[in-house]
């Protein structure tokens, strides 16, 4: 009888903590409406951009429209979201302080009004360098990369996401960096960096006030040849399309595990991701058959953008 009970008081509480519930109210912040406020379960949206790998931001646009996890607050201010008795809900809204409430907690409120305060901003302090005072290049392989809010400054405003970045280093091509791993911030209009798609790239990186940053899009993505060298597939020019071209993509052997898969894709997309003469097809694999090597791949950056930058080292 009495283990009967126990039982009992525990599927009781389970089907308590996981019953939904509506939660109603009004959230604002000080921007009047023009900034909506976003009511989140527990956190979702931003544990996503902090663990996941999605480039071009669409699964997160997809979490954003899923109202069982996400709501954004209307002009008046007014919401409506359902959620478990265990979660917590996360108001959030640009350049504000985030406030945190328990679901059970919301439901003891007379009148749920949440209003958030703004942040503290900082004053923008110039670096002065006008020439980086290191430069690196190198073959890495990637470690992490995590996006991180940047500082609220109060007198600039940023356009860009910042991503906290670390790379093994496999080959140093440019500059000697005294550790076998490299951390440095990368910055990006688009969302993730698209350098981030990529287990093996080529990445150049600069030093200013004495901090590592990525130059802004800049890097070839890297695969293994048959000889065990380093080489991109694809003409070389085909981040720098607006620069004079003076190298040509050679015929190599790539490893025989490298090959992209197809089969999803139609055939103008085929033609326009996998153009000949760099790849052949064969089923539903692409297969590269010309490419660059690394030195070649640098030297187009250095005639093209990191020229542009004002950006001069010795190799190659």
């Amino acid at each position: 009888m009495r283990k009967t009970l126990l039982l009992l008081f525990l599927f009781s509480s389970i089907t308590a903590s996981s019953q939904k519930v509506t939660i109603r109210g009004t959230a604002s912040d000080t921007t009047k409406g023009k900034s909506w406020v976003s009511v989140v379960v527990n956190d979702t949206l931003r544990k996503f951009l902090r663990e996941s790998n999605d480039p071009d931001r669409r699964k997160y646009r997809q979490l954003t429209e899923d109202t069982s996890l996400c709501v954004f607050a209307k002009y008046d201010g007014s919401f409506s979201i359902a959620a478990n008795l265990s979660d917590s809900i996360f108001f959030q809204s640009f350049r504000h302080k985030q406030k945190v409430y328990s679901v059970a907690d919301l439901l003891k409120m007379d009148r749920i009004h949440i209003r958030l305060e703004p942040e503290a901003c900082i004053p923008y302090v110039p670096c002065e360098d006008t020439t980086p005072s290191n430069f690196y290049v190198f073959v890495g392989q990637k470690i992490k990369i995590a996006y991180e809010p940047g500082p609220y400054y109060c007198d600039v405003t940023t356009m860009d996401s910042r991503f906290n970045v670390e790379y093994k280093i496999i080959d140093q091509e440019v500059g000697h960096y005294s550790k076998d791993s490299i951390r440095f911030t990368a910055f990006d209009h688009y969302g993730r960096p698209a350098f981030s798609r990529y287990e093996h790239v080529l990445l150049f990186v600069s030093e200013y006030c004495g901090k590592l940053y990525h130059e802004k899009y800049q890097y070839f993505e890297l695969y293994k040849t048959a000889d065990g060298k380093w080489a991109s597939p694809g003409d070389p020019y085909r981040y720098d399309q607006y620069h004079k071209k003076e190298l040509v993509a050679q015929t190599i052997k790539f490893a025989d595990d490298v090959w992209f898969d197809v089969s999803k894709l139609n055939e103008i997309l085929i033609k326009q991701q996998y153009p000949e003469p760099y790849y052949k097809i064969e089923g539903n694999k692409a297969i590269p058959v010309m490419g660059s090597y690394v030195d070649d791949l640098i030297t187009v950056k250095k005639e093209g953008v990191l020229k542009a930058r004002k950006i001069k080292f010795d190799k190659p």
